[in-house]
């Protein structure tokens, strides 16, 4: 009868903060076993759980546990779950069954995340209301960014020895300490891995209209992805479509009212965080 193989560390959020590429570095590791789904919402609440089956929630305790069988022993094997973080059952139900588990997570400015997120919706097509008329404590948006609600059970339930909090920032300025750091958590021999180019940059459309023509279903795209096929091989297609699409989009900043609008609800959250963590983070205050 074969051992359940469970997570030694889990990597809990926040999403839209390099998770992505986080994951790609972390699965290069020769001693690390990740998670085969990126997402799998185990321990999440059962209602939320049951609405994410379309995504292929797991919902058993033997299925989760199938998931790492084929973790080799020697490995650490850990998961990937941004969603964790947003659901204060997430802490109780992760420690019922994984008292001694490492939790990790990755924050990044408040502000900048719910705009990389806003620009992430519109990209896939499924936002078209401006972002400035959006802001509020509530939007699904803004409200992922308040790090210290969300992170408070986590820290009550389990040792601070077992949690580590990683910046945004640290990654991209020094994402060779930024990964000792982080090896050095997990109990593994330091590594470098392969970087490369980062992915899923953010932008918004430059004409919403192109955009949509090149990202949604319909007919003309349809017809040219027909044709296409009769002259260029699927990598090329892809590759095709992607140039196209960036052609199309622009980066854009956070407008400095914006910001400020969105400081003053983060600021109460933010001071909090500071302390809990016993870290500055006076930069994200800033206007």
């Amino acid at each position: 009868m074969k051992t359940q193989k469970l997570p030694e560390f889990i990597i809990i959020g926040a999403g839209k903060c390099g998770t992505t590429s986080l994951h790609s570095y972390l699965s290069q590791h020769p001693q690390l076993y990740l998670c085969p789904k990126k997402e799998t919402y185990f321990f999440i609440n059962d209602t939320s759980r049951a609405q994410h089956r379309r995504w292929g929630a797991v919902e058993t305790l033997a299925e989760y546990s199938a998931l790492f069988q084929d973790a080799p022993d020697d490995r650490v094997i850990g998961e990937i779950s941004t969603t964790y973080y947003r659901y204060p059952e997430s802490a109780a139900r992760i420690h019922q069954l994984l008292p001694e588990v490492k939790i990790i997570a990755i924050l990044r400015d408040p502000a900048e995340r719910a705009f990389s997120s806003y620009q992430m919706f519109v990209q896939h097509g499924h936002e078209t209301a401006d972002f400035a008329t959006l802001i509020t404590p509530d939007n699904h948006y803004v409200k992922a960014g308040f790090y210290y609600a969300e992170l408070l059970p986590f820290f009550e339930l389990f040792p601070r020895q077992h949690i580590k909090i990683l910046l945004y920032d640290d990654l991209c300025r020094d994402p060779q300490g930024f990964l000792q750091e982080l090896w050095h958590f997990l109990g593994v021999e330091a590594f470098v891995p392969e970087m490369g180019e980062r992915k899923r940059e953010g932008g918004l459309p430059k004409n919403k209209a192109l955009y949509q023509l090149l990202t949604q279903p319909n007919g003309l795209r349809a017809t040219a992805a027909t044709l296409l096929k009769l002259i260029l091989p699927v990598e090329q297609r892809q590759q095709l479509r992607s140039k196209l699409v960036k052609q199309t989009t622009q980066k854009v900043k956070l407008s400095p009212e914006v910001r400020r609008r969105l400081i003053e609800l983060y600021r109460p959250d933010i001071l909090q965080l500071q302390d809990l963590l016993e870290r500055d983070l006076s930069a994200w205050l800033q206007p």
